[in-house]
């Protein structure tokens, strides 16, 4: 996610305007099957969500089923399972993931409350106790009869209704789009740390989570256009409602903006087809190029991209942009003459975090830098690619370097810590200078020892190692000093306070 506030968008925007007038995969891995034309790679174990759902468009609830397959890859014994129920982070003010400076742009028309409930959820057909759990009831605990040892599987099926609120951010509605994120009941990953349960909150992207498979099928009496993760298969009409059935394969979520008045076009690039979703013939065609050339790039600089469908769509959300697999929401007011660099800025950045945390996850609640930095640096790579280091070099200075250097001069006495958990931070402002804009600066830097040649190695057996799993700052620094045969343990203690756990 980037974010962008509206009191400082024309700041921005000036700056902007200046600057563009300068001119190996595991064994276990294996493929398995073919998937729209591109064999996907994936762990044959690997976790599938069947949901079918029914979506109210006047009242804006979702009610429906979801059938979880999942394999305990662990070492340990399960006597639980446990997964995110994050729209329950809406029931209350005081647990919404919003800063209180927020609440304003985030409930424009005032506060009403969003939730999920869980009817019910059984297994085989036998219900099986489970309680709601957590910071703002954001965790769902399902206790088994039977423990689930290691290599066994388990298949759950999961009752649940969503209440969508009036919020202009990822999961809520505004005047043009119905946003679908972050939604259902998803598995908490499990890691050496155990189960990872952490709530919804307010600063960053606080989530974390395996890839799995998804099919969803949404009914719903309207006809709507979804922007959505994965590719429809079909859509029909069924006891007078339309329906979509939706399929993503190896991605590490799933959601879908929905609007009555998008326009849309599209293209394609080595095989991907590209969507616009917008509302008004201004810039839709803007975002499509930027992200045509953004996957091009990336492509070609770290790895190719797995899918073959790619979707920026315009929405409801005050923040700036936000990604998802196949599919990044931004602020539809940027789809403006006077905001039309910014515009590029964060279609680009959203585009590339499709390869960081998309598919090299990371822990975004404990290690935001290591997507956000490499993204934000990704970013700036782009405007080099297409448009010359000149250019790259003011948008660092202008962009990443002047807002860092006005954050630190204001907190002269703070520590600068990059490596450290979201809730660490005090404010969305501290968290952008340290996890973006210096976390940029250090990959910059990193580059600069490395060179060329070794860092762009260094990125792509990174991506190729570690895509459609979980990295961390030790995985990242491993390969870093097995590509560059060098230590570089020093460097990311300076820069990043890192300290191996």
């Amino acid at each position: 996610m980037i974010r962008f506030s509206i009191n400082r968008k024309v700041v921005l925007c000036t700056v902007i305007v200046c600057i563009l007038a300068v001119a190996v995969i595991g064994a276990k891995f294996q493929i398995i099957e073919t998937f729209q034309g591109e064999k996907i790679h994936y762990d044959k174990n690997i976790t599938t969500y069947g949901i079918d759902i029914d979506f109210d468009p006047v009242e804006r609830i979702i009610t429906g089923n979801e059938k979880v397959k999942y394999t305990n890859q662990s070492n340990t014994t399960f006597n639980a399972l446990y997964f995110h129920l994050y729209p329950n982070a809406f029931k209350k003010q005081d647990t919404v993931p919003f800063e209180k400076n927020e609440m304003d742009r985030a409930y424009p028309k005032g506060f009403e409350q969003g939730y999920i409930e869980i009817q019910d959820v059984q297994k085989n057909n036998e219900p099986l106790n489970h309680v709601v759990m957590g910071i703002g009831d954001t965790i769902l605990k399902v206790n088994l009869k039977n423990s689930l040892e290691p290599g066994e599987k388990i298949e759950l099926d999961i009752k649940f209704c969503v209440k969508i609120p009036p919020s202009y951010g990822r999961f809520g509605y505004g005047e043009h789009t119905v946003n679908i994120a972050n939604w259902y009941p998803i598995v908490a990953v499990f890691d050496k740390k155990g189960w990872n349960l952490e709530p919804y909150h307010s600063i960053g992207d606080p989530f974390y989570s395996d890839v799995a498979n998804y099919r969803v099928e949404v009914s719903t009496s309207n006809e709507y256009v979804f922007a959505h993760t994965g590719k429809c298969v079909k859509k029909e009409k069924v006891d007078g409602k339309i329906r979509w059935t939706l399929e993503a394969k190896c991605v590490r979520d799933f959601a879908m903006i929905a609007s009555e008045n998008y326009q849309s076009m599209d293209d394609e690039i080595d095989g991907v087809k590209i969507f616009s979703y917008y509302f008004d013939d201004t810039f839709g065609d803007l975002a499509l190029s930027c992200a045509k050339d953004s996957i091009k790039i990336f492509s070609e600089l770290y790895g190719k991209y797995p899918y073959k469908e790619f979707s920026v769509a315009a929405s409801d959300f005050f923040i700036g942009g936000m990604e998802y697999p196949n599919l990044v929401f931004i602020d539809q007011s940027l789809y403006k003459e006077e905001y039309k660099e910014i515009l590029e800025y964060i279609v680009v950045h959203e585009v590339a975090h499709q390869w960081w945390y998309g598919i090299v996850g990371n822990d975004e609640v404990n290690e935001p830098w290591l997507d956000e930095g490499l993204t934000e640096y990704s970013t700036l790579l782009y405007y080099e690619k297409k448009y010359g280091k000149e250019k790259m070099n003011e948008v660092y200075k202008n962009l990443i370097a002047k807002p860092y250097h006005a954050y630190e001069s204001r907190h002269p006495n703070n520590k600068n810590g990059v490596y450290k958990s979201i809730n660490k931070f005090e404010n969305a402002y501290e968290y952008q200078a340290l996890v973006y804009h210096k976390g940029a600066m250090f990959i910059k830097e990193l580059r600069k020892k490395l060179g060329d040649e070794i860092f762009f190695q260094v990125m792509k057996v990174y991506f190729d190692k570690y895509k459609y799993k979980n990295a961390n700052t030790e995985d990242f620094l491993g390969v870093c000093e097995k590509v560059s045969n060098q230590s570089l343990r020093e460097e990311f203690e300076k820069w990043l306070s890192y300290e191996k756990e």
